[in-house]
This record gives C-alpha cells, sequence and structure tokens, in this order.
C-alpha cells in the first residue's frame, strides 16, 4: 500500500457532539485565522473524502461561493480549493456525483482509492463515516477542532466504536482565542 494516511478534519463540540440535536452545524465558530488555517491545512489533502450527506452540503455550497460578493476572502479562497481537489463520497445509495468526485460503494474501493491517490485523503465532517472507519481501524490521523459550546444532545463522535484504539497527541494548537484543535495519530 503507499503512504497515503486518512486524516479526519472534524469540529466538536466541548461535550463531544459532531452537530446539534436536528443535525445543525450553526455553533462553528469559525473566525479569519481558523479559516486561514482550513484553507492552508485542507491544501494539503489529495483527496476530500465525506460520507454522503457532508457530501451534499458541501456540493450545495462550495460550487458558487466564490462568486458571492458577501462572501469575505477565506470563503472564496477555500471554494477555489475545493471545486480543484478531488473528492470521493463512500455511499450505497448515491449512484453518481459532480465535481471532479468519485462515489465509493464500500471499504475496498476506500482502500484502492488510497493506494491510487496522489496525497492524504481528508475525512471532512461525517461523523457516521468517522465512526465506520474508526472501527475498521482505518483512520490515521485526527484533527479535532473543539469549539466553546456544549450542546447537550446530538450525535457524539465514535459513539458506536466498540474497540479500545490508543492515540497519541501529537500536537495542540488555537486559533482566534477560542477553538482548540488536537491532533491524535493512532498508536502502533
Amino acid at each position: 500500500m503507499s503512504g497515503n494516511r486518512i486524516v479526519v478534519s472534524v469540529q466538536l463540540s466541548l461535550d463531544g457532539r459532531t452537530a446539534g440535536p436536528s443535525g445543525e452545524l450553526d455553533w462553528f465558530v469559525v473566525k479569519d485565522e481558523l479559516h486561514e488555517h482550513f484553507v492552508t491545512e485542507h491544501s494539503k489533502a489529495g483527496v476530500f473524502l465525506y460520507g454522503r450527506r457532508t457530501y451534499e452540503g458541501m456540493a450545495g455550497y462550495w460550487p458558487t461561493a466564490d462568486q458571492d460578493p458577501a462572501n469575505d476572502q477565506w470563503l472564496v479562497k477555500y471554494s477555489k480549493l475545493w471545486k480543484s481537489t478531488p473528492k470521493a463520497v463512500l455511499s450505497k445509495t448515491l449512484q453518481s456525483a459532480d465535481w471532479n468526485t468519485t462515489v465509493l460503494p464500500d471499504l475496498g474501493a476506500l482502500t484502492h482509492l488510497q493506494q491510487q491517490a496522489t496525497g492524504d485523503l481528508y475525512l471532512i465532517g461525517s461523523g457516521e463515516t468517522i465512526t465506520n472507519l474508526a472501527r475498521h481501524d482505518l483512520i490515521d490521523e485526527y484533527q479535532i477542532y473543539v469549539h466553546p459550546v456544549a450542546l447537550g444532545a446530538g450525535p457524539a463522535l465514535l459513539q458506536e466504536v466498540r474497540n479500545r484504539q490508543p492515540l497519541a497527541l501529537v500536537e495542540t494548537q488555537t486559533f482566534d482565542q477560542t477553538v482548540t484543535k488536537l491532533i491524535y495519530h493512532r498508536h502502533l
């Protein structure tokens, strides 16, 4: 297998939720410093990887975000990055996708893509997909962005992982004196 890793990039509330109780994502605190970081960090990706629901949300916004005069420079830059980066979506129900996107029907197809990609696969958001890949011990790095909010309910990160998976904290960083990034590597 090639050296391409699967890197998770996920927003998390202080109480470990990936979304609010009705799926809302309006609690993210993304200011200039964090926006700039996402453009820089995600430009390292060889492929953006998503679950179906997250992909559909991204595909509904990013293709035209650079054309909206109300959007700041970071949203415009991320829109351009999103459009130019190859994407893959893990889905058993989606038949096709636009915007340079490959549909992966199963983990075998993901393994094949990982071997063929020209860089790391960044799994962005997609809590259920993160859990599924974690169950199969396929995640090499977790980039967890902890936001200063407790949601009280909603899906929890890795709530369905049943086996212990030791991780090593390798880096922390704070953005805009608000959001903390924690980077964990799989502890082999």
